[in-house]
């Protein structure tokens, strides 16, 4: 990176060569060789009431890329690799909770048309898999398995209690305690068009798909961004890169195809209150991200479908997410 010059002409020259000087030099992957460390917290708060989809809230840590061979570099090398060139693999692990209850939160007796309480509180193992594919585009998989619980042992009767203020009337009713895991599978590649050295437009289209006792669907998805200094998660850089300052928006479409979902259809294995759900379920997500540095800020909304029959509205909920790379 050239150092920055001594001018005459005051800031403007000052502010126009740090912003140039962001642009240039290392790669645009700001620090995704490293490890990373996600909160994410969804809340259906926007609406001003509880419903359907109430809360969400996640941690996930992701390793530096893996030089070394181990367990996972072994159960990568089994998966064959198609679209892209293999050159980056992480591992990870998430651990979650989710909370799902009907509109009337002041009846007592089960609601037969409408959606079961029911909390999910789990722990994920994640395997990523990233690389090139063309000059301007990148492939990435990811592999994980869920492992949880549902019915009172997810803790979702008193969170809900807790983080909202509410006092619902029929967690008697959840779901009972069942012991839930999938196998998730999801596979992106990122494209993009540069119209300076530090703006950039990307499109990333998108597969993803579930089986297990909690969650069968496969989905398709749609993600546009524009902004300035776009991190470039997939990309796989040769050394340590610079964690930039930037900012972008993005918008999200999906579309899935439900074979299963546990928070609707009931228990597996005994009876339970469920409702009938909707064989297509889409959403739409708007939001933005501001990177400073080793840090990255999103927000956004996320408006989804009808999920079973009988629903009497659509859903939406907002969600903040922290990110940091070491």
């Amino acid at each position: 990176m050239p150092p920055l010059r001594r001018s005459n002409h005051g800031a403007w020259v000052f502010v126009g060569a740090l912003l140039t000087s962001l642009s240039l030099g290392a790669k645009a992957d700001q620090g995704w060789e490293g490890a990373s460390l996600t909160l994410n917290w969804d809340n259906d708060a926007n609406r001003g009431s509880d419903r359907h989809y109430t809360q969400g809230a996640r941690i996930q840590y992701l390793s530096a890329d893996l030089s070394t061979q181990n367990c996972f570099h072994a159960f990568s090398d089994l998966l064959p690799t198609w679209g892209y060139r293999l050159e980056g693999v992480k591992a990870g692990v998430e651990m979650g909770q989710e909370i799902y209850t009907p509109e009337n939160l002041d009846a007592s007796e089960p609601l037969p048309d409408d959606r079961p309480y029911a909390g999910w509180l789990y722990l994920s193992s994640i395997l990523q898999r990233r690389g090139q594919a063309t000059k301007s585009s990148w492939g990435m998989e990811t592999w994980r398995v869920d492992v949880g619980v549902v019915g009172p042992p997810s803790l979702a009767e008193a969170a809900q209690r807790v983080w909202h203020g509410r006092d619902p009337q029929g967690w008697d009713n959840q779901l009972k305690t069942e012991v839930g895991f999938n196998l998730r599978y999801e596979r992106s590649h990122l494209f993009r068009i540069r119209r300076m050295s530090n703006m950039a437009v990307d499109f990333i289209p998108g597969f993803d798909a579930s089986l297990g006792t909690v969650d069968i669907h496969a989905g398709l998805s749609l993600t546009a961004r524009l902004g300035y200094q776009i991190p470039n998660r997939y990309e796989v850089s040769q050394g340590r890169t610079p964690k930039k300052v930037g900012a972008y928006f993005f918008s999200t479409l999906r579309g899935r195809m439900v074979g299963r979902n546990l928070f609707l259809d009931g228990n597996t294995f005994v009876d339970s209150q469920s409702v009938d759900r909707e064989l297509l379920v889409g959403s739409h997500t708007i939001g933005a991200s501001l990177v400073l540095g080793p840090v990255e800020i999103f927000g956004s909304n996320t408006y989804t479908t009808r999920e079973f029959h009988g629903q009497l509205h659509s859903d939406s909920f907002s969600s903040l997410m922290l990110l940091m790379k070491f």
